[in-house]
């Protein structure tokens, strides 16, 4: 979900596996010259085909830790290909999430209308996907980035 912490915990762990770590919004924004809202502005549907474009090209790669978009586990295609891969769930309450971006206006579905009721309409319908994805949650809601990193690390050691 967004502000779970994917992009923050998912560059700290790719460092202290030492592997390469893939943001697929920055890479999106990097291939399309746009950022993630003006792409948005073409359709959500056009940045949907980019973002499962991007995550066919990455799956393909190996010792990498990649974030993804909140909302890739939509696509039935991504959602096949993630639950193929080793998901671990940020598991972040919605006060939690809110508090964390309530100030951040970068986030194209939560541009209009109120940012906590949209947070919780797009937490409810996304949540149950990223649970059945997920072989790890991680609650990040009272854990730092470090404790976070150093439980998904273990379980990857076990």
């Amino acid at each position: 979900m967004m502000g779970s912490g994917k992009s923050t915990i998912g560059s700290i762990l790719a460092d202290k596996l030492d592997w390469t770590f893939i943001d697929i919004d920055t890479e999106l924004e990097k291939d399309h010259s746009l950022s993630i809202n003006d792409m948005f502005k073409n359709g959500e549907d056009k940045f949907r085909t980019y973002e499962t474009e991007k995550l066919e090209q990455i799956v393909l790669k190996d010792h990498i830790v990649c974030a993804t978009g909140g909302g890739i586990v939509l696509e039935d295609s991504n959602y096949r290909i993630l639950d193929q891969s080793f998901c671990v769930y940020l598991d972040t309450s919605l006060e939690t999430l809110h508090k964390r971006i309530k100030n951040d206006n970068s986030r194209p579905l939560l541009s209009v209308g109120n940012k906590k009721d949209l947070m919780r309409d797009i937490f409810n319908d996304r949540e149950e996907r990223y649970k059945s994805l997920s072989k790890l949650n991680v609650n990040t809601d009272n854990i730092n980035i470090d404790d976070s990193c150093k439980m998904i690390m273990e379980y990857i050691n076990e």
